[in-house]
């Protein structure tokens, strides 16, 4: 059965400008430049400044190239690219289509931005785009290295990230893992007489986990682990991260569940499923969060009347747990057998010989197969029915049932007799090798 489930809280939003550093340093620059204060809401361990490595980027409007290189002595490389603090680790910059017009004195390329890290970038919920989308920022420059004149940045806007007043270009998509941007025209202007220049750029990017967060077996908060069988233990990975995915050795995580009917989890970290429903188990170390939902499928609940002869009393069942709708069930010949108090929906129906379920004036539906021993017992009703629903493919029946009611899709895997007579709606009953007879109950 499908459960919808959706995303029930939504982070304030936060920059990523100093774990996410863009490049270009001046020539003559030498000093690797303090990355802005994160703060509570910024990457790395949370209230320590981290320092991003500065990349030597020069421009040429001469040769129509954007050459960027870590800083270190001069040397070669491929031009028409910018490249990236951390580079091909955190996100990936690249540049193509660089022209220049001397009428209008346009420097013009065009940059795609490509989301390297786990968690998606312009979102402060893991879907919708922030309405900062996510933007490049010149930290300083450009500064013009060799000739004459000045260049400066024709930009989306100005804002104030490490300094006021700094220009930007904003791109307004939500970048999921591994995912690149549509390309963006950039444009500098300056006059013909600028030979080469540098500039400093940094990525700010609002993120759903600004302090941090957990993954459960690899996976961001909230995944879906898939179905789990009740009685299924599955012991979970757990690294707590910082905002840009880097691993925080020694942090302490705390387990819990959302519905521990459902399924539970040790300090360790191990699951255990316990019945039919949807949970989250949940991890938390500081302010990071981390979960994983499972979906605990259907099992077979064996009756024992230990109680009285109520199906909808939990310690009539073995392990405590009235059946659910996933779940099958099987009614063995024991003293006290169960009787409806209600109507009830169930997957797979078994019957020992001997045994009986009565349902009175109340309707049991299956969704799965029907079975019941051919002598004594069975299913047995006054008004009731049973309606044989179905499900994906053929289920079977067989044994002692009462008036019925057929909408899903059913073979008789063996003879069956039934108090009264019935209906097929919808449905279909085929009886190749085997016989249907009505009797008086």
């Amino acid at each position: 059965m499908h459960r919808f489930r959706h995303r029930f809280h939504r982070r304030g939003s936060s920059l990523l400008a100093a774990a996410l550093a863009l490049a270009a340093a001046a020539c003559t620059d030498r000093e690797n430049p303090l990355a802005p204060e994160p703060g509570p809401g910024g990457p790395g361990t949370p209230g320590t400044p981290i320092t991003i490595q500065a990349l030597e980027c020069t421009g040429s409007r001469s040769t129509l190239t954007v050459h960027c290189s870590p800083l270190q002595p001069s040397r070669s490389g491929a031009s028409g690219d910018i490249i990236v603090g951390s580079q091909g680790e955190l996100v990936q910059v690249t540049t193509s289509g660089v022209a220049y017009n001397a009428g209008t004195g346009q420097f013009t390329f065009n940059t795609t931005l490509q989301n390297l890290i786990e968690q998606p970038m312009g979102t402060t919920d893991g879907t919708t785009l922030d309405p900062n989308g996510i933007r490049i920022f010149f930290h300083s420059g450009p500064t013009v290295l060799t000739g004459t004149g000045v260049a400066s940045v024709l930009p989306d806007g100005f804002g104030t990230f490490t300094a006021a007043g700094q220009p930007y270009y904003q791109y307004n998509q939500v970048l999921a893992s591994g995912v690149t941007s549509a390309a963006k025209a950039w444009t500098l202007i300056m006059p013909p007489t600028v030979l080469t220049f540098s500039f400093l750029l940094y990525v700010s990017a609002p993120v759903e986990y600004p302090n941090g967060y957990i993954t459960l077996d690899g996976n961001l908060p909230e995944a879906s682990y898939g179905y789990f069988h009740p009685g299924a233990t599955h012991p979970l990975v757990a690294v707590a991260k910082t905002a840009v995915g880097t691993p925080l050795p020694g942090a302490v995580i705390t387990f819990g569940t959302t519905d521990a009917n459902c399924a539970t989890v040790d300090a360790g970290g191990t699951v255990t499923a316990v019945r039919y429903a949807t949970c989250s188990i949940t991890a938390t170390s500081g302010a990071m969060p981390g979960s994983l939902v499972f979906d605990v499928s259907g099992t077979t609940r064996t009756w024992t009347g230990a109680t009285s002869t109520d199906w909808n009393v939990a310690t009539n069942w073995g392990g405590g747990f009235v059946p659910a709708v996933a779940d099958s069930v099987s009614i063995p010949a024991v003293p006290t057998l169960p009787a409806l108090t209600s109507a009830v929906t169930i997957n797979g129906v078994t019957v020992a010989d001997g045994a009986s379920i009565s349902l009175g004036a109340l309707d049991l539906t299956a969704n799965a197969n029907v079975a019941t021993g051919s002598a004594t017992g069975g299913i047995l009703s006054t008004t009731g029915r049973l309606l044989l629903a179905g499900g994906i493919g053929p289920s079977t029946v067989h044994g002692r049932i009462p008036t019925f009611l057929v909408t899903g899709l059913y073979t008789l895997d063996g003879d069956v007799t039934a108090v009264a007579a019935g209906q097929v709606n919808l449905g279909r009953l085929l009886s190749p090798n085997y016989n249907l007879k009505v009797v008086a109950q």
